[in-house]
């Protein structure tokens, strides 16, 4: 991969004079020198979009392009090529609002009757010769369908996810459970080591993959690096080696004002910005600065818009922060909003209406919503772990929002900085690649179990030696290789042996009874869920507290406040036992029990009661957000998740399925469901 670069700028006057205010202007103007709205121009394909598409008709192809060269033009081009031939596309992402954004994208682009959505919570027109899918839902059907699915063409959307902690295994099963006549695309902004994963590909699957690079200096609209000085000045970033430390620490930011900051950015025609802030907090309170501000121009425009948009989502009038949106022309986004607000921000911001979007780095993980700068007040980003540096990946991604096709000419990043030091890692960052992609390959009960129900044991164990993880070994060292092939073989045999002891498996490693249930919960949790119907432990509930129940199965943020007593202390017990069970076979516990400490007000408990409150129907929305302490999002995602829990219970051939229809559908009402609306099958 090409380095980013900076090219040497030779000051005219000698160091002591570095900040004199003529040569700060000379700066200025080289760094916005050019910007502003190219001429209107018809679209014409640039050659590596071109050679991708050539590509991609005739064999698997990576394509690693800039955020904003038009990756997703080539998949479109090639599901109309598929889509004319009869055959059936599949176009994956990693997030449901991505998704979604592509589902009514390509509704638009190639007809209501020719799309289907397969995501966790909504199935739309699932026979469709185009579906827009997560990966997990392809990955599933690919198991149950012993990879007889129809998928001549598979889109792999942010491909980077590969190395994601928690979900990379599922691309890696995609690509190795496909079907060898089936066509892959994968797109990425952000893979260092391409060659890479092509060379895995190819022993895979047999064909070596079409590797379509572009420098990332190659964008169609070219990015400048630079900050923001404390006198609301934008400097390139590369005058930073030639001023003195002394010199820097005059330049930075003791605290900011938002309103202040948007005002500065206004003044220099840097507007529309993405202004990243490391949390949710931050964003909405940044917002709420605007109280007393108003951005009259483009107003009436706003709230034509919002109107037109509450049509669809009525409740976008009852957020707190829509007059700030209309009168002023800012908006947070993050995770904590109903999806309906963000996709009215997003809408308007594509529409150019809005002219600044607070937001935590989960707008910058593919969502296709530019503008012309980017600002980064902080380089710190807080995860489970603490506070640390953003990777060069998060950097990326978030800067590659900065500049829009056809309407800038060029697009601006600008740091804030707020320590002498931030001038370096910012530097340092601008000019760092993405870190190589690392399997996150793992084994898990659920794939256990559609392995062995699908092949012999022996020919099981072969499928894990397939896998990126061994294969990246296999580059480094023999032994290595060896290392890690015998780490994934010997989790598969103790987690094996385990469902084998608890009757999944028979003695020759076929799925019992019990193991085809196993087989038709697909969730990271899938034993815990499948020991609770099996020992009968949800015979008695409610279809309100079984709906609570499914909620404890999740992973969702809890809300702060329990507002309900749901009894989980026979699924705690549970836990327990299970987890002993998995020291006993020398597995690592889940730490499943971690979440129900503190009895009633444990992690757990707060998701249950919350999700019961709901499907009792007795509180409205505001009422169930306010008590429960819990953000609108965070809430959503939770309900739509223990929905999804439900949905899969639904298909135990066991009277537990009756009452989790009907707890399911006790959930799927407004605001929850703000985007569609559940059709008779679901």
């Amino acid at each position: 991969m090409g380095r980013r670069s900076f090219h040497r700028f030779n000051p005219t006057v000698s160091s002591p004079r570095l900040l004199a205010g003529r040569d700060v202007r000379q700066w200025v103007r080289e760094f916005l020198e050019g910007m502003g709205e190219p001429e209107p121009q018809p679209f014409t394909p640039s050659d590596f979009q071109i050679a991708a598409l050539n590509a991609v008709l005739e064999r698997d192809t990576i394509v690693v392009a800039p955020t904003g060269s038009g990756k997703t033009w080539i998949a479109e081009q090639a599901i109309a090529h598929f889509l004319a031939e009869g055959r059936r596309s599949w176009y994956t992402t990693p997030l449901k609002a991505l998704s979604n954004q592509k589902y009514d994208a390509f509704r638009e682009l190639f007809g209501e009757e020719n799309v289907g959505l397969l995501t966790g919570e909504r199935r739309e027109n699932s026979q469709a010769p185009i579906i827009v899918a997560t990966t997990e839902v392809l990955r599933n059907l690919l198991y149950a369908a012993s990879g007889e699915v129809a998928a001549d063409f598979i889109v792999l959307d942010e491909a980077h996810y590969l190395a994601d902690p928690e979900r990379g295994v599922t691309w890696e099963e995609v690509i190795i459970l496909a079907p060898p006549e089936s066509r892959f695309l994968l797109l990425s902004a952000t893979i260092a080591n391409a060659d890479e994963l092509a060379g895995w590909m190819k022993e895979l699957r047999g064909q070596e993959p079409a590797l379509i690079w572009v420098d990332s200096k190659e964008r169609p609209v070219p990015l400048r690096y630079g900050f923001l000085d404390k006198f609301g000045r934008p400097l390139p970033l590369k005058i930073v080696d030639l001023l003195p430390q002394k010199a820097l620490k005059r330049l930075i930011w003791h605290s900011i004002n938002p309103v202040d900051l948007v005002h500065r950015l206004r003044e220099r025609n840097l507007l529309p910005a993405i202004i990243f802030l490391p949390r949710r907090r931050d964003c909405d309170e940044a917002v709420r600065m605007f109280r007393r501000y108003r951005m009259e121009e483009g107003r009436e425009e706003r709230e034509a818009m919002f109107a037109q948009l509450a049509q669809q989502f009525p409740r976008l009038w009852e957020h707190p922060l829509a007059r700030y949106l209309i009168e002023a022309g800012v908006a947070p986004h993050h995770a904590g909003h109903l999806t309906a607000w963000k996709i009215a921000v997003e809408r308007m911001l594509r529409a150019g209406l809005v002219r600044a979007v607070f937001a935590t780095t989960t707008l910058a993980a593919g969502l296709d919503v530019p503008a012309r700068t980017v600002v980064l007040p902080t380089l710190r980003v807080r995860d489970e772990k603490g506070e640390r540096t953003l990777t060069a990946l998060e950097f990326h991604q978030m800067t590659g929002r900065a500049g829009r096709r056809g309407k800038d000419k060029v697009g601006f990043v600008l740091v804030i900085p707020r320590h002498p030091r931030d001038f370096e890692r910012a530097k340092e960052l601008a000019e760092s690649e993405p870190e190589d992609l690392r399997s996150a390959f793992r084994v898990q009960y659920y794939q256990v179990l559609n392995l062995l129900a699908t092949m012999g044991y022996e020919d099981a164990l072969t499928v894990l030696d397939k896998s990126f993880a061994v294969y990246q070994m296999a580059r480094r060292s023999h032994r290595r290789a060896r290392t890690a092939r015998q780490e994934l073989r010997t989790e598969f045999k103790r987690r094996a042996s385990l469902l084998q002891e608890l009757g999944y498996l028979d003695e020759n490693w076929h799925p019992t009874i019990i193991g085809e249930w196993g087989l038709l919960i697909r969730h990271e949790r899938s034993l815990f869920i499948v020991e609770a119907v099996r020992q009968g432990l949800m015979d008695t509930l409610s279809p309100e507290e079984l709906a609570g129940w499914a909620a404890a199965f999740t992973t969702e943020r809890s809300p702060r406040y329990p507002v309900a007593r749901v009894n989980l202390e026979p699924l705690w017990w549970l836990v327990y036992e299970l987890e002993e069970l998995e020291e006993k076979h020398k597995l690592e516990p889940s730490r499943f029990s971690d979440e129900f400490e503190g009895e009633h007000f444990s992690d757990a408990n707060r998701r249950a009661a919350a999700v019961f409150r709901w499907a009792e129907g007795k509180w409205d929305w505001n009422m169930l957000v306010e008590r429960s302490g819990s953000d609108e999002g965070d809430l959503q995602r939770l309900i739509l998740q223990a929905a999804e829990v439900l949905r899969q219970l639904e298909e135990l051939p066991l009277p537990v399925a009756l009452r989790a229809k009907m707890a399911r559908l006790s959930l799927l009402r407004d605001p929850v469901t703000d985007v569609w609306r559940p059709t008779e099958n679901e």
